[in-house]
């Protein structure tokens, strides 16, 4: 007799239940267990590059000419593959700069709120002289600073925003931030930068930057000379830190030489000061409109989440709700990802990549993380070559292999 479909799994489930709990559970802790490799959650890049796994664990990768990769340095020119910096606790940022060539600064915030630094010091970016040396490859941590939720770097010189809000600074830094005296060959010690308070970000340079407070306001600091400040005026002396009038509800910053773009709340991009690489976004470069001294929508665009930078001050990409990507700015280099030639790509252009949930700029190229999964990059062709196997510019975005980027 054929017994029907219901009574046979009935049947089977009882017979599944049956089989005695020690038996069950001896089978299931039989079971290998498949490990899940950690997630890319953050590339900071210039010239090296580091990358933040979802584990704290840090990965290097590219240049050393000074130590940047956390292992004793090497002749500059070769893009190195990457290795596992060695942190005494979990990172949850990372941030890279350099000296425009072989030579760069690590740092590192861990879950502690310490930072750690290493690389390129001779300036005291480092948190700490090392003379007669230029550079130390072992990361250390900057003394006297606790309590710091993320850092900006530049050059020479880093930034750190505290958990209270405020500002903390070293390395090159201007004569505005310390108290109209020249430290040569800069600020050792962390000092604490008067005049910026609730603040959550800083982007740019000790000398010209812009710093996003809690309640949605922007400082600015530093030269005018083209409207930087966005104050409506220009001036010939560089100026300690201002509100940005008109500008309100701000979620997201970036600037590229003088050039700031921000996004509101209501999805809206703006932008003001230098134009020299057709950072204000107008369809415009700095031949034709050298400068915009107060802040100014720049698109139609409406449901804008954030704007980043290039870390050589050149290009601007901002993500949409819907998941794209629209760049502008300088695209000699191939940097903006949507495939033209040229030196400029004027106005917002949309990069041909969906469903992007994350994205990082370097100094001539970019990631970007899809929902996928996957990594993708775009832009100068040592890295392209290194990453992608490029043999020039890659001007659209190409899929990374991980093992490129995590050993």
């Amino acid at each position: 007799m054929r017994l029907s479909s219901s009574w046979s799994a009935a049947a089977l489930a009882w017979a599944a239940f049956a089989v005695p709990a020690s038996a069950r559970n001896a089978a299931l802790l039989s079971r290998p267990v498949v490990a899940q490799p950690p997630t890319i959650t953050q590339i900071a890049a210039g010239q090296h590059i580091l990358v933040l796994l979802s584990d704290g664990t840090v990965v290097a990768l590219g240049e050393n000419g000074a130590g940047q990769l956390g292992r004793p340095k090497g002749p500059g020119g070769r893009f190195l593959p990457p290795t596992r910096v060695e942190l005494p606790k979990k990172a949850v940022q990372v941030a890279t700069s350099d000296d425009g060539a072989w030579l760069g600064t690590s740092y590192a915030v861990l879950e502690d709120g310490t930072v750690w630094a290493w690389g390129l010091g001779r300036n005291n970016q480092l948190g700490v002289s090392i003379r007669p040396a230029v550079d130390r490859h072992t990361p250390s941590q900057v003394p006297g600073l606790a309590g710091v939720a993320r850092i900006a770097v530049f050059d020479y010189s880093a930034m750190a925003v505290m958990k209270d809000g405020t500002v903390r600074a070293w390395g090159e830094l201007p004569t505005i931030f310390t108290g109209g005296n020249r430290v040569y060959p800069g600020v050792t010690t962390p000092i604490v930068i008067a005049g910026l308070s609730n603040v959550v970000d800083i982007v740019g340079h000790p000398n010209g930057g812009y710093a996003l407070t809690r309640d949605g306001r922007v400082y600015a600091w530093g030269r005018n000379l083209r409207g930087e400040l966005g104050t409506g005026t220009t001036s010939t002396e560089p100026e300690p830190p201002v509100l940005v009038p008109g500008v309100k509800d701000v979620v997201s910053i970036a600037t590229i030489f003088g050039a700031a773009v921000v996004v509101t709340r209501d999805g809206r991009i703006w932008s003001w000061g230098d134009n020299d690489q057709g950072g204000l976004g107008h369809g415009t470069d700095g031949e034709s409109e050298r400068s915009q001294a107060t802040p100014a929508p720049t698109t139609t665009i409406t449901d804008a989440v954030e704007v980043k930078a290039g870390t050589a001050g050149r290009q601007f990409i901002v993500r949409r709700r819907n998941g794209t990507l629209v760049g502008w700015g300088n695209s000699d280099w191939g940097q903006l990802g949507a495939g033209i030639s040229g030196r400029f790509q004027l106005e917002p252009t949309p990069i041909r990549l969906p469903d992007v949930e994350s994205y990082w700029l370097g100094g001539n190229f970019a990631f970007a993380r899809t929902k996928d999964g996957a990594v993708w990059f775009w832009g100068e062709q040592a890295a392209a070559r290194a990453l992608v196997g490029a043999k020039g510019n890659q001007r659209i975005p190409a899929k990374v292999p991980l093992e490129k980027l995590v050993p």
